[in-house]
């Protein structure tokens, strides 16, 4: 069985310690830029250094998370932090943005690169992509199960990461503009607000009501925890196991990492499971949403979600049986331990005295009714939770605080003293690391009492407040010498020195400064506008076949081959375009495509592009593109027209364009969708949906989120079932098309979702005759009036994201 990684998360230097000395074998964490939990602490340069130096002394990996989208303007200095991070041996990058990825494989072959979460990375094709840039790992997207899993590593050469423990996305990663389009706070820039953890409500939008709900947190999923069926993750033959928590507290950190490791280190040498009692309610006091086994281990539905409470449920500790108002006193039969000092999820605060049969006690145990002095509301049969171990923070504390070091390395010594000679300390590690050490005053014969060897072990084996354990030290010394014991002490400690230099060069690199060469500017003539119009069915497309445009990207699968014959009667080009998320088998729709002719194909991740190459292949925004350099590689891989990412704007898009010349298409009017999910909110809160009767109810109604603020937020499924939730407001560029054509945008996209057939033809019209009429209102004021009343947004082309 392979060697099996435990990665663990990494905000703080106390976070760092608590990972290294709880048994992580490789740590991730971010630097002050580009990284993808840019409201950590992070490390800043020095930081930087003395981590890798910490970890890699004490054997374990430093990986560095550069995984947000990288701006134009900012890719010169991305380029001078790679160049620094691999000057300091930094072991792997963490990287979403496919053109920077292509760049480091380029001017950084020995460096290696692991391919993000946020490339959303779900199915076979998604990874052999990656593997065929240059990525040794690849982070899959948490919605797979262990059989997919299974099924990718069998099949491909890089190793597979996924995660084990901790926060969940209600969104596929790397696919969710909600923060974005709402705060301006972008998750692909390391930003994300967390709109999943707010408070929404269920609409029923045509019959205008809200459905009636005993929760509010309509988004928010349950804490991964997969510890009590680790073993079949295992054997699906990933390398690494990855726990989430980059915002979490160091006694998080040590508490997870000390779990998985225990439980890990049982599996490999007993090749089965033991899981205690006592680690499983760790787990719960530390930190939990509730948990969930996740859709790695089979969970769904309700299994996944936790809508009443977006933050730290605790572990059961009992119910409460009885409230003594007049004496501000509470009972409760306890399930669970308590102590003075923890913290309850009901009032706040932490307990203070505990009451058993009139006496005050410290701590009482399960099976023990106790009272509490309380104040506030609760009820009789309410449950209890502790949200806070004291005894455990302080369990988890001493793991890593007070510059211990319970991680010790073996090494082996020889030390020689001859008369009239200057001392000579040789060290050597279990990496096969050499130190020499030769001091500055020559051994002399002994006066009185000569050193002994006992004595001269013991002074170079005085290594308590470092890294090391002296396994054995060979002593070659002449008979009857005398050396002060200052100075076996200052060899020991230089020996430590060098040997800490040696080791945290774990990758033997040589320092290289990266000559960044100017960008080539494009000269970009003017080209002539195009108009693209995705739509979903049939019935739009018969409303829009007489139009002036020029390429139509249609969605239904199953009407696909009659649209084809339509297109071709009408002299229209029609591009095919998938569903984003398409899972390994789910690409027989793919083939299918291909069975009955088509050519020309839509691409929205990195897997069609793989499958695809050989097509006619345009690229759609969900690649995420936002840089010149994405940009050339798509091209190259024979993409013919890219779409911009939406969180670009004019400006952005301005300078982008200068370094290329491809068709460039942008989004001119479409309600954007935010989120693309497995959880479906009306199946699963209404007719507690199982994913497994496909009855299509959901498609034949109207649903919306309501959030705090009164905006509704319409929900959709795509052909598998996967809700889609769309922007309250429709993007409309109506009134700034000829600013979007002069920043180098010459095809002018218009999407179409929930609108009547009647109000798509008269949207197109509009457009066509504005561009027609160079760029100029006359009777098209009309439609933007009433879609402006309706509710209309400029996305990010004024504003931009962070």
């Amino acid at each position: 069985m392979k060697n099996i990684e435990i990665l663990a998360p990494v905000g703080s230097f106390d976070a760092l310690r608590a990972a290294v000395l709880n048994g992580a074998d490789a740590v991730y964490l971010g630097g002050r830029n580009f990284s993808a939990r840019a409201l950590a602490n992070n490390f800043d340069t020095e930081e930087l250094k003395e981590a890798v130096k910490y970890a890699h002394i004490r054997d374990v990996k430093v990986y560095v998370t550069v995984n947000t989208l990288i701006k134009e303007n900012e890719i010169n200095n991305f380029l001078k932090y790679i160049n620094f991070l691999y000057n300091i041996d930094i072991d792997a990058l963490i990287l979403q943005d496919v053109g920077m990825a292509s760049f480091v494989k380029k001017h950084f072959p020995d460096f290696e690169i692991h391919a993000s979460t946020q490339m959303v990375a779900h199915s076979l094709e998604d990874v052999k992509y990656l593997e065929n840039l240059g990525f040794k790992r690849v982070v899959l997207a948490r919605e797979l199960t262990v059989e997919e899993i299974e099924y990718i590593s069998k099949n491909s050469n890089v190793d597979i990461e996924v995660f084990v423990h901790g926060a969940l996305c209600v969104c596929y990663s790397g696919q969710c503009l909600m923060s974005s389009m709402i705060g301006g706070r972008s998750g692909n820039r390391g930003r994300c607000a967390q709109p999943c953890r707010k408070v929404y409500e269920l609409i029923d939008i045509e019959k205008n009501s809200k459905i009636d709900l005993n929760d509010k947190y309509l988004l928010s999923p349950r804490d991964l925890n997969t510890i009590e069926e680790l073993d079949k993750i295992i054997k699906s033959g990933v390398l690494s196991l990855k726990i989430e928590g980059r915002m979490k507290r160091a006694e998080y950190v040590a508490t997870v990492v000390s779990a998985y490791r225990e439980v890990v280190d049982y599996y490999l040498k007993n090749k089965k499971l033991n899981v205690k009692k006592e680690t499983l309610d760790d787990l719960y006091s530390i930190f939990n949403r509730k948990f969930t086994k996740g859709y790695i281990l089979g969970e769904i539905g309700t299994g996944i979600m936790n809508p009443q409470k977006p933050n730290n449920t605790g572990l059961y500790i009992g119910k409460i049986i009885d409230i003594d108002k007049r004496k501000n006193k509470i009972t409760l039969k306890l399930e669970n331990k308590l102590k003075k000092g923890d913290g309850l999820s009901i009032g706040g605060g932490n307990v203070g005295r505990i009451i058993k049969r009139n006496n005050i006690i410290e701590e009482a145990y399960a099976g023990d009714i106790i009272q509490l002095d309380f104040k506030g509301e609760v009820r009789v049969g309410q449950e209890v939770y502790k949200t806070l171990d004291s005894e455990l923070l302080d369990r988890a504390r001493k793991t890593y605080e007070n510059n211990i070091e319970n991680k010790k390395i073996p090494i082996r010594g020889k030390i020689i003293l001859k008369v009239d000679e200057y001392p000579v300390l040789l060290v050597k590690d279990d990496r096969d690391n050499k130190v020499k050490v030769i001091a500055d005053k020559k051994v002399e014969k002994a006066i009185k009492v000569p050193i002994s060897d006992e004595k001269i072990k013991n002074q170079v084996g005085k290594l308590g407040n470092t890294p090391y354990i002296l396994e054995n030290i060979i002593i070659e010394k002449d008979e009857n010498i005398s050396i002060p014991i200052s100075i076996l002490n200052e060899m020991r400690r230089e020996a430590v020195r060098k040997l800490d230099n040696k080791r945290k060069n774990l990758n033997k690199r040589k320092a290289i400064k990266l000559d960044i060469e100017d960008k080539e500017r494009i000269y970009r003539e003017n080209k002539d506008i195009k108009i693209s119009v995705k739509i979903r069915k049939i019935y739009q497309l018969k409303k829009i076949l007489d139009l002036d445009i020029d390429i139509i990207y249609y969605e239904d699968i199953n009407t696909l081959k009659e649209a084809m014959e339509l297109c071709d009667k009408y002299n229209k080009k029609l591009v095919y375009s998938p569903t984003r998320i398409l899972r390994n088998n789910q690409y027989n729709i793919i083939d299918k495509a291909l069975d009955i002719g088509v050519n020309d194909f839509q691409v929205s991740n990195l897997g069609m592009l793989n499958k695809l190459k050989e097509n006619n292949i345009y690229g759609d925004y969900f690649l995420n593109t936002f840089n010149s350099r994405t940009i050339k590689k798509f091209k190259n891989q024979g993409l013919n027209i890219v779409c911009l990412s939406p969180e670009l704007n004019l400006n952005e898009i301005k300078e982008t364009l200068k370094y290329t010349d491809v068709e460039a298409e942008a989004l001119v009017y479409g309600r954007i969708p935010l989120m693309i999910s497995e959880y479906c909110p009306m199946g699963v809160l209404i007719r507690d949906c199982s994913k497994d009767k496909r009855c299509g109810l959901c498609n034949q109604s109207k649903y919306g989120l309501k959030d705090e603020k009164g905006e509704l937020f319409p929900i959709a499924q795509d052909m598998f079932c996967r809700s889609i939730i769309y922007n309250s407001k429709v993007l409309c560029m109506m009134d700034y098309l000829e600013e979007i054509y002069s920043v180098g945008v010459s095809i002018f996209r218009m999407d179409f979702t929930f609108e009547k057939e009647e109000i798509i033809q008269e949207i197109i019209k509009a457009y066509i005759n504005i561009i027609k009429n160079d760029f100029k209102f006359n009777e098209e004021i009309k439609i933007y009036e009433k879609l402006k009343k309706e509710g209309i947004t400029k996305g990010h082309y004024l504003r931009g994201v962070e």
